[in-house]
């Protein structure tokens, strides 16, 4: 049977106990309707372990006792970035979703253009918080160690100067190249940024600021994608043409 995995972010050790926060202790009670001696694994984000860990109910409390650790690698060889104009919540959760399942390393957010309802400084806490609660549960689901990072930044501008150099810098466009000829000119094998615009895509004004920075069109076939999907299907085809998927 499949053991439940929960992301706790705190130090891990063989022998100590954990109290677990009211939203796991929620989830384990409620959701997985798990028992007293029950067996979870419980991951922090520090390490590449899963924590072997005994569950125990003081009325309201829930303790896990970790009783041994499992070492696995699960996370990607691919060193990749998503840079994702700010979308509707609905579609950047999915994004934030399935690209962490699928291995991204980053994602940097931005407020762009054509975002429907920017977001504003005094919502950047309590949304990060959200997007980081996205991440980690799709890490307890997938196997992963490592949350990704997420950051915000209020214009592409601001999104493009913190890009990673070294990186392959792939900027989706439907006038733009096949991905995987863009791929092949940039050259930083393993290592990619993808620039996805939110709901009506890109500017042209954003579009030449990424072409400054380096950033090379590309195309994913003929079909017009959505924002999410289009950063989901782009990173699954980067992580089998140079990642750790096996094709």
């Amino acid at each position: 049977m499949r053991i439940s995995r929960i992301y706790v972010g705190e130090p891990l050790a063989i022998g100590s106990s954990i109290k677990l926060d009211s939203a796991a202790s929620h989830y384990i009670r409620n959701v997985l309707r798990l028992k007293h001696d029950a067996i979870v694994a419980l991951f922090n984000g520090q390490d590449e372990s899963d924590y072997q860990s005994r569950l125990e109910f003081d009325r309201k409390q829930t303790i896990a006792i970790i009783e041994s650790s499992i070492h696995a690698r699960t996370e990607s060889s691919l060193d990749s970035e998503i840079i994702q104009g700010l979308s509707r919540s609905d579609h950047l959760d999915l994004a934030l979703q399935k690209c962490t399942e699928l291995g991204v390393k980053r994602f940097s957010i931005f407020n762009a253009e054509r975002s429907q309802i920017p977001l504003k400084p005094a919502q950047q806490v309590k949304r990060l918080a959200h997007w980081r609660a996205i991440t980690a549960k799709a890490c307890e689901q997938s196997g992963r160690h490592h949350l990704p990072a997420i950051e915000f930044y209020k214009s592409l501008e601001a999104a493009l100067d913190a890009t990673i150099r070294e990186h392959s810098k792939i900027l989706l466009d439907f006038t733009g190249e096949p991905l995987h000829n863009c791929l092949k000119r940039a050259g930083q094998e393993g290592r990619v940024s993808i620039l996805v615009g939110p709901e009506g895509g890109l500017s042209e004004h954003e579009i030449r600021k990424a072409g400054s920075h380096d950033f090379l069109s590309a195309r994913l076939g003929p079909r017009v994608l959505r924002t999410e999907t289009a950063a989901i299907a782009s990173l699954a085809i980067v992580q089998a043409l140079c990642g750790d998927f096996e094709t």
